[in-house]
């Protein structure tokens, strides 16, 4: 009844009043200041009047005697949302992101201490919402677990304790705790490894939710920046089991374009285990994200095919067997004249990049590549140069390695 009080109270004129204390300068104008704040907090709840106003409460978070204040009211106006969620993606995230921009420590403390009640106001009511700001935030918390600041460091936990609450599919939430380690002790990579190296044996059975994903991404992106094998191939499998199994592949793509490229990288790596789960995250990328897979992979892979390094064309033609194995077959068969065309072309790096296609898709596609037999076969025979070095011929070995699979 106190609230709805407190609503009626709340109008355009007084409104007007707190943004005229708000804009004020001069010797009266802290005084002004702290009564406006009080306002806003006392009338948290009329949402309509308060909420397009917490920008303003955000530029006073640095201030040594106001900050404190307007930090509790801005969680107070958050906390009040009504109704519940309503408005807290489209105005509150952004002003805190944009607030999380500051040099000044208060700021970026403040603004983190805030998303606590945006988060759990969205995942009482607007699933979707948190599914769309949770990559968005997540990725600016591990960041701010960097700051020098404790207080910065203290506020980053706290949050990332509460994602951490929200988690739902029985596999991560047993490691939810470790994760939220991981990511709030960004300098101790003991618990990054460790916490892959239990997620790189576990078997995931459970749809994976956008909270789980919020805290699993950001280490999988720290485990393929490691120069440790073993966690870029943990990062690798763990990116590939996850995407098969998320409740809505949409809330997965916000990830895409910072981890493909990562996994990009990793086709590349010295370590053959971490260049095969590279290329069999690109194989589950066709899978789950075929749209995605054929705009952006596909090309850049044939593009490496063609025009890399001997290294580069390796990488390329272990991940495009991958996506070939996992594609729709009609679609697959059109992309065969292409590798036909390249397996024979004038160039002999070109044709060394296809020919070392054509050696991987055997292994790969098992019995689903003896449709293509009778067509590939004499491109390999032509690609036969005939040099000393057999591992030099991608020709001989393209076709040794389809005789020694199917006789």
């Amino acid at each position: 009844a106190t609230a709805a009080v407190k609503v009626e109270k709340a109008d355009a004129a007084m409104m007007e009043g707190i943004d005229a204390a708000f804009a004020g300068s001069g010797k009266d104008a802290a005084t002004a200041k702290a009564q406006a704040i009080e306002q806003l907090a006392n009338l948290a709840s009329a949402t309509p009047f308060v909420l397009p106003r917490l920008e303003k409460l955000v530029a006073l978070f640095a201030d040594s005697k106001l900050g404190g204040p307007a930090t509790k009211a801005a969680c107070a106006i958050v906390d009040s949302v009504q109704p519940r969620g309503h408005g807290v993606a489209a105005v509150v995230v952004p002003a805190l992101l944009a607030g999380m921009e500051d040099k000044r420590w208060k700021v970026k403390a403040s603004c983190i201490e805030v998303f606590a009640p945006c988060l759990r106001q969205m995942a009482d009511t607007a699933p979707s919402q948190l599914a769309t700001c949770l990559p968005l935030i997540v990725p600016r918390l591990a960041e701010a677990a960097l700051e020098v600041r404790a207080e910065i460091r203290n506020a980053t936990g706290a949050v990332l304790r509460e994602i951490g609450a929200m988690v739902a599919s029985p596999e991560i939430k047993k490691l939810s705790q470790e994760l939220v380690t991981a990511l709030a002790e960004p300098t101790n990579q003991k618990h990054t490894h460790g916490v892959l190296a239990k997620m790189g044996n576990q078997t995931f059975l459970s749809l994976i939710d956008p909270a789980s994903l919020s805290l699993l991404m950001p280490v999988v992106v720290r485990g393929l920046k490691e120069r440790d094998s073993m966690s870029k191939k943990w990062s690798a499998q763990i990116f590939g089991s996850t995407s098969m199994l998320v409740q809505d592949t949409d809330s997965m793509r916000p990830y895409l374009k910072t981890v493909i490229p990562m996994l990009e990288q990793a086709l590349t790596d010295p370590v053959p285990e971490v260049q095969r789960e590279a290329a069999k995250a690109f194989g589950v990328m066709e899978q789950v994200f075929p749209d995605y897979s054929r705009k952006s992979a596909l090309p850049w892979l044939f593009g490496r095919l063609r025009d890399g390094e001997i290294g580069e064309q390796l990488g390329a033609s272990l991940a495009l067997a991958e996506v070939l194995l996992k594609m729709d077959k009609a679609k697959a068969a059109e992309l065969f004249p292409e590798i036909e065309a390249g397996a024979t072309d004038e160039k002999a790096s070109v044709r060394r990049g296809f020919l070392e296609l054509l050696e991987t898709m055997p292994h790969a596609m098992k019995m689903d590549f003896v449709p293509f037999i009778k067509r590939l076969f004499p491109a390999m025979l032509m690609g036969i140069s005939g040099d000393k070095d057999k591992d030099e011929d991608a020709g001989l070995k393209a076709a040794s390695s389809l005789v020694a699979r199917f006789g």
